[in-house]
């Protein structure tokens, strides 16, 4: 590219950030790869060792929980920017080879199929276009990255807020309550202001009155949001595109970051969705055996093996989240949040809502103990069955969570009033009686 080529350059920019600039592909290669590489590893260590360093129920589980939604976007935008470049690498050698790009004569397409080609840019062009996606590409995936991890922050603030005010109002004091109401709303007020700031690119800090008192409430978000990591990087893209278009440039990473937590969540409950499929069917699943479930498979329901020589049958079932909102629809039920129960009261409630059956021996009054599964640190909870007086043979361990004690209403919130009992395993081990 000529000088005279090189669009909007400074006077002042150094020979050597010019060559930089032109070569930065090796660099972005370069560091995607090992980033890439680094990202695979992170969030398996992170999920560890918050489990292992924090307290279930905690709200740190939450904000841990985001960021490592935010890796993982940040994962899938550098595997999308490596294989553009590798697009790039692809033009860039058959440019070279073959430089007159297409040879239409000799392919000799009539109609439509011929205009294509009369429409369609060189190979040149090609490249340079996927130059120009594959750098936005690996900057934009940073700019998501950031973001979704400040709006994860942003909420993680906010509900650490909301519940120091619950607890507040819950102890009687109503004093320190009315500072934290104030303090709420103030809160939830900024936060929109700062939402709409963000979404209309600085509304606020382009009207002169409203730059002054808006600078220290934006300066404050800075640092609860960490926007200070992503914020330049925002407003190039955003002043770098033209008319309308800029305004688009929020939205559309939003959506990216929004789309992103979807179908990450839509994959999981395809997961849980697949098990629960197979549990019906009363197919045999590996992931309900210790001695056969990996390390990162899905924890629903586990025993210590497929063939049993002991008399204590060991079942291990997941805090899943339905069990909350059994909770919190039951009216019989406190207000105490289900996360912070003592083993004796999740004893009482999955009791009441757990049908646990050996073939067509019942199982009631169990106790129930908070634990956390050992190899995949989900939390949970483990009770011991004495099957003593069960045959040598084949059985069947069925979980099912039985819905018949909640009122309709309940009923169709949770799960739109379709079945009373959902079958959570069907574990099939062979009993070895010695």
């Amino acid at each position: 590219m000529s000088e005279e080529e090189k669009p909007n350059k400074p006077d002042n920019t150094p020979d050597w950030l010019r060559t930089i600039q032109l070569n930065s592909w090796e660099a972005e290669l370069l560091v995607s790869a090992l980033v890439l590489y680094a990202l695979f590893q992170v969030p398996d260590f992170i999920e560890a060792w918050h489990l292992r360093n924090f307290e279930r129920g905690s709200q740190f589980h939450r904000f841990f929980n985001i960021l490592i939604m935010a890796i993982e976007l940040l994962k899938f935008g550098y595997i999308f920017h490596i294989l553009v470049r590798g697009l790039w690498v692809a033009s860039v050698g058959l440019s070279y080879v073959f430089p007159n790009g297409i040879n239409k004569e000799l392919l000799k397409f009539k109609g439509k199929f011929d205009k294509e080609l009369n429409t369609k840019k060189s190979l040149v062009n090609n490249v340079l276009r996927l130059e120009e996606l594959s750098s936005l590409f690996y900057g934009i995936s940073f700019l998501a990255f950031g973001i979704l991890l400040g709006v994860g922050t942003l909420f993680f603030t906010f509900v650490l807020l909301s519940q120091e005010m619950g607890q507040a109002i819950r102890d009687g004091d109503m004093t320190l309550g009315a500072i934290y109401v104030s303090a709420f709303f103030i809160y939830l007020i900024l936060i929109i202001l700062v939402f709409i700031d963000f979404l209309t690119n600085g509304l606020f800090r382009r009207i002169d009155w409203m730059a002054k008192w808006f600078y220290p409430v934006a300066f404050f978000f800075r640092i609860v949001t960490l926007s200070f990591l992503y914020r330049r990087s925002m407003l190039v893209l955003v002043s770098n595109t033209k008319g309308w278009k800029s305004y688009l440039v929020p939205f559309i990473v939003l959506i990216v970051c929004g789309g992103f937590v979807y179908i990450r969540d839509e994959i999981k409950d395809v997961k849980q969705e697949n098990y629960l499929n197979a549990a019906n069917a009363s197919n045999i699943i590996n992931v309900n055996y210790e001695n056969l479930r990996n390390d990162n498979d899905l924890v629903i329901a586990i025993i210590q093996s497929d063939i049993i020589d002991e008399n204590t049958l060991k079942l291990f079932i997941d805090d899943l989240e339905i069990y909350d909102s059994f909770y919190r629809s039951d009216p019989e039920e406190s207000n105490t949040q289900w996360d912070y129960l003592d083993s004796d009261s999740s004893s009482l409630f999955l009791n009441k809502y757990l049908d646990i059956s050996i073939d067509s021996i019942q199982y009631n009054n169990l106790t129930w103990y908070k634990t956390q599964h050992r190899d995949a640190l989900e939390f949970g909870f483990l009770t011991y069955i004495d099957i003593d007086n069960l045959q040598r043979g084949s059985h069947s361990l069925k979980t099912r969570i039985d819905t018949t004690q909640l009122s309709e209403i309940a009923k169709r919130t949770l799960m739109g009033g379709m079945y009373n009992q959902l079958t959570l395993s069907n574990i099939h081990f062979f009993y070895d009686k010695q």
